[in-house]
């Protein structure tokens, strides 16, 4: 039905009267027509059902305005107009409501049964009406009983670990109907990542948001908004300074990546036909922000099932491994930290196996940071690999002056001999600009930092907030056999 014109029509009949609803139903049928909704109204004087039909538009239907509707939003629209209410307390009014009719309508027919002027036929329609609306009667109150249940509320207390909210105008981008959708880019986001660092995302939920700007989406973790952006269908996104030489038109719209922070230029999908690059669709950037939210946030998203079901594949590999290091060397609080910070660094963690070999080769280490660093020294063939392009690892330093910045986050601030972090937020970022100013002139995308191994973590902790895509490695884990270039130092 995607893309079809629809029409819709609106019946009502009251909801005592059976026959004149089934009536409906039948010559609506015949006529073409399918039932889209039924939801019931009161009016002043009794209940009645609004049935909302719909069917293709017929051809000498057709309206110049049918090419501006967008049907996916306008049965949206419909759906939450005729919604039942949400609030526990409105639907608790509601029932009471209905009861209270109920009960009126009861009432009605027995004092109609109470005439002697009945003849026999219409006492006997009376008294099945009676069965049935004292029926209707039990069932609402059976439903009040639900509704003011405890366990009801218990049942709501839930919560959607990650959302992506749109806004009306790209619902379609959703649609079941179309074969290219973000549902679809989801699952290939999901297995990505699955694929690439062992690294399996929750269940991602879809919902409408009135609070977007038009063509507007975020993105929640934990019902905390971590990303906002406007994606443009029918057009492709490409980075501004990829098109040399091309001029943004009236057509055109110059944005912000959310992303990386690089000028991002959508233009018309009919004027790129001839690019030598091939940008990316509204779909496509819209993966790549799941993508890029689904590893910053990992320490929000990954949660102890997650864990749980990593340590079930170890056991059954080797349950040695399990016994032995949990819960004695390593809580699994220490095992989340070090899993979460290697995907964070986008480290892969599939081989699962050989990591908890590793971990139990350096469970005595004193802290969860120094067991992250000895991880890391073992799996650094592993991280170097996916770094080096044509047999070179391309590296930026810190300079003498730039490492006695970072040395003092360390010593400020000592109490009893405990080592407090304190940072300057402006030497922070004016690190973060040389790095970005060195980069830009280099034309690295994602550029690589060299630092010494007590100072890496928490260099990349606080770099990763200003230098889109970074990647920081230790001195120590520069190991194989490439060729090392020096960029420069910041």
């Amino acid at each position: 039905m995607y893309n079809k014109k629809m029409q819709y029509v609106i019946k009502s009949v009251p909801t005592d009267d059976k026959q004149a609803l089934e009536d409906l139903l039948n010559e609506m049928s015949d006529s073409g027509w399918d039932l889209y909704t039924l939801h019931e109204i009161e009016t002043e004087n009794s209940i009645d059902f609004n049935c909302i039909f719909m069917r293709e538009k017929q051809e000498e239907d057709s309206t110049d305005l049918d090419d501006i509707v967008n049907v996916t939003s306008f049965k949206y629209r419909m759906e939450k107009m005729l919604a039942a209410p949400t609030s526990p307390y409105e639907s608790c009014k509601e029932i009471q409501l209905k009861i209270a009719n109920q009960k009126e309508r009861i009432k009605k027919i027995k004092s109609q049964l109470e005439s002697d002027s009945l003849s026999g036929d219409d006492k006997n329609k009376l008294n099945n009406q009676m069965s049935d609306e004292l029926k209707n009667l039990d069932s609402l109150k059976q439903a009040l009983v639900n509704e003011i249940s405890p366990d009801t509320m218990y049942s709501n207390i839930k919560e959607e670990k990650f959302t992506v909210n749109l806004s009306e105008e790209i619902l379609d981008l959703v649609s079941m109907e179309n074969s290219e959708n973000l549902l679809a880019q989801t699952v290939k986001v999901r297995q990505k990542l699955a694929d690439e660092l062992g690294y399996v995302i929750p269940h991602i939920h879809f919902h409408n948001s009135d609070d977007l700007a038009q063509n507007e989406f975020s993105i929640k973790i934990h019902d905390i908004e971590v990303f906002r952006a406007i994606v443009m269908p029918g057009y492709r996104a490409y980075y501004k300074d990829e098109l040399k030489g091309y001029k943004p038109d009236e057509f055109d719209l110059v944005l912000e990546d959310a992303i990386t922070g690089r000028k991002m230029v959508w233009i018309p999908e009919c004027k790129v036909k001839d690019f030598w690059v091939k940008g990316r669709s509204a779909i496509e950037y819209m993966g790549e922000a799941i993508e890029y939210i689904a590893i910053k946030e990992v320490s929000d998203i990954m949660d102890y099932n997650d864990i749980n079901k990593l340590v079930e594949i170890v056991m059954e590999n080797n349950s040695f491994l399990v016994d032995n290091i949990i819960p004695d060397f390593i809580t699994a609080a220490d095992l989340k930290y070090l899993l979460t910070c290697l995907i964070r660094e986008k480290v892969s963690i599939k081989n699962i196996v050989y990591l908890f070999e590793k971990i139990n080769d350096y469970a005595n280490e004193p802290t969860k940071e120094d067991l992250l660093d000895k991880v890391r020294l073992a799996f650094s063939k592993l991280i170097i690999k996916d770094l080096v392009k044509n047999d070179e690892l391309r590296i930026i330093e810190f300079s003498d002056e730039t490492l006695e910045i970072i040395d003092n986050f360390f010593h400020q601030g000592e109490d009893d001999g405990d080592r407090v972090i304190r940072i300057d937020a402006f030497d922070v970022q004016k690190i973060a600009d040389r790095i970005n100013k060195l980069a830009k002139s280099k034309k690295l995308e994602n550029p690589i930092l060299a630092v010494p191994m007590e100072f890496r973590h928490m260099v990349f902790v606080i770099l990763s907030e200003f230098v889109p895509n970074i990647t920081v490695l230790a001195s120590e884990e520069l190991v194989g056999d490439f060729n090392i270039k020096y960029l420069g130092e910041c």
